[in-house]
């Protein structure tokens, strides 16, 4: 295949994609695995998702969808994607929900199902084959490649205006209900050396779990897979993380020969998730619970040898204790995406900790296309995409990223930014205000001689260093209209109770009670801080 450029492609700022050559955070929306369907759907569903605030929208291109026919591509579906984002004003992340999408295969087309001798399944330890292409067969690479290849040329060839920012290959892939494939072929392989590539990556990264199996086992730099690292849940998950990971590299190769956009990986993870119902969407401690040989922490370094064409990996977030993995996935390449997280109040919250302290390029609540903004669920969404479209705003003047994201709740209902001189304390309990609502949270940015902080749930006041009292020099609050911040109010006496303090007021906060005078304080949730000291 010939490769091509691209006059509108994305590239770097720092953390960031780089839109026209500045820093743009992706404030994303993915809608719901059939609201890419169909022509209709695709504007009903983006349109839902533009009302609602995001800037960007990610949704998926079903392969059985996009070819149909064997070697015939239907190019019907992206183009209306493309061309319904360019219309909303929104950017585009396509998700190739190719030969995998949660462990399973169920977007592969017809002429793929229906031929097992050519696309044979992976088999689990009782001999069972399931519902999934083993990623030892040739065919499907190629075929899966052929195809990826395809819709890449097409974007390439439509998207003149850098509509689609990044791709995403493949969605949450691994294997459900065993530690590795038992196939056929993936016995073959398993009883073939291990690539060097794999050696390579585990002696390296002295942090994963392999690493230690493996000086266990003799540090072997050669040999079949047990040979080298032995037996056990661990070793079948790396043989499988290889797998995978090489069938992603060819299917990603081949897109990325036809159009430069970074790619990415998905993430089921290997914690439990904290929401209850019939579909699971993280979790289990074992290689088989969660997918084995999926993108989580403990292959990360064989994704990343074998797949080199993949320029991040990104985790699905519907975890309680999300802090410590978007660190460890912000730290593999410098990138943090999270294109799937809850859109409650836990997950607005770890959006702002993900921007803020992490700083991501980009979140993206999964399902929003079925929230509307007159429902508490949606209101408080399309509240927080507002808030963090003007924290884009900023980025992507000052090209700077914030100094700090934050999370409160009855564990931590305060903490402290040390600005230099002075220290802004956060703090869930006032007793000028009403009961704290849980979660606040907010970011933070320094710029223009001063603090941003953006944020809902909390009151600031000041603290000065040792024998030094600070105050606060000025206030101003903003709102978002269209791409720029304008001044709303400069905020003063009783709304800042004499000057003691700064107000973040969730949206919509009723009055305050027990006051003589009816107070209710403005609400923006964007705030510009300058302090002074005396």
């Amino acid at each position: 295949m010939t490769t091509h450029s691209t006059s509108a492609s994305s590239r770097w700022s720092g953390p960031y994609l780089a839109v026209d050559g500045r820093p743009f955070l992706v404030v994303g929306a993915e809608v719901h695995n059939s609201s890419s369907s169909t022509p209709s759907a695709i504007a009903d569903s983006f349109a839902a998702v533009r009302a609602l605030g995001a800037n960007t929208v990610l949704a998926p291109v079903a392969w059985d969808l996009f070819e149909p026919v064997e070697g015939h591509f239907d190019h019907t579906l992206v183009d209306a994607m493309i061309k319904q984002a360019q219309q909303l004003g929104m950017r585009l992340i396509p998700l190739w929900f190719g030969a995998y999408k949660n462990a399973v295969s169920t977007y592969a087309p017809g002429w793929v199902k229906t031929d097992s001798e050519r696309f044979p399944r992976t088999q689990v330890a009782d001999g069972q084959r399931i519902e999934q292409l083993t990623p030892f067969a040739p065919a499907a690479r190629a075929a899966d490649a052929r195809a990826f290849g395809a819709l890449m040329r097409r974007i390439h060839d439509v998207d003149t205006a850098g509509t689609v920012l990044a791709v995403q290959v493949e969605n949450e892939m691994g294997l459900l209900g065993d530690s590795r494939d038992r196939s056929p072929l993936a016995n073959a392989a398993f009883i073939a050396d291990v690539p060097p590539g794999v050696i390579e990556a585990v002696a390296t990264d002295t942090n994963m779990p392999l690493h230690q199996v493996w000086v266990d086992a003799g540090s072997r730099a050669e040999g079949a897979w047990s040979e080298v690292f032995g037996s056990g849940e661990r070793v079948d998950e790396a043989f499988m993380a290889a797998a995978y990971a090489a069938y992603t590299e060819e299917v990603a190769s081949a897109g990325a020969s036809e159009h430069d956009v970074p790619l990415f990986v998905n993430a089921w993870l290997d914690h439990d998730s904290v929401l209850d119902g019939p579909v699971a969407v993280a979790g289990g401690k074992r290689p088989g619970q969660y997918p084995s040989g999926g993108p989580v922490m403990p292959v990360a370094a064989i994704w990343e040898a074998m797949a080199p064409t993949v320029d991040f990996l990104a985790p699905d977030m519907y975890i309680e204790d999300a802090e410590p993995v978007m660190a460890a996935y912000r730290a593999r390449r410098g990138r943090l995406l999270i294109p799937e997280l809850r859109a409650d109040a836990r997950g607005l919250a770890q959006m702002f900790s993900a921007i803020g302290t992490h700083q991501a390029l980009g979140v993206s609540p999964f399902g929003v296309d079925v929230l509307r903004s007159d429902e508490p669920v949606g209101a408080a969404l399309s509240d927080a995409y507002q808030l963090l479209r003007a924290a884009a705003v900023l980025i992507r003047q000052h090209a700077i990223a914030p100094v700090v994201g934050f999370e409160l709740n009855a564990a931590q209902p305060s903490l402290s930014i040390d600005l230099g001189g002075s220290v802004l304390q956060v703090d869930t309990h006032s007793e000028w205000g009403p009961a704290p609502e849980y979660p606040g949270y907010g970011l933070a940015f320094e710029a223009d001689g001063g603090v941003y902080v953006i944020g809902r749930g909390f009151w600031i006041t000041l603290r000065g260093e040792t024998g030094q009292e600070v105050s606060f020099l000025q206030a101003d609050q903003y709102r978002l209209q269209g791409e720029q911040l304008v001044l709303s109010h400069r905020l003063n006496g009783d709304e800042t109770s004499g000057g003691t303090l700064v107000p973040f007021p969730f949206a919509g906060a009723p009055l305050l009670p027990g006051r003589v005078i009816p107070t209710r304080i403005p609400d923006s949730g964007i705030t510009h801080i300058r302090t002074y000291s005396y």
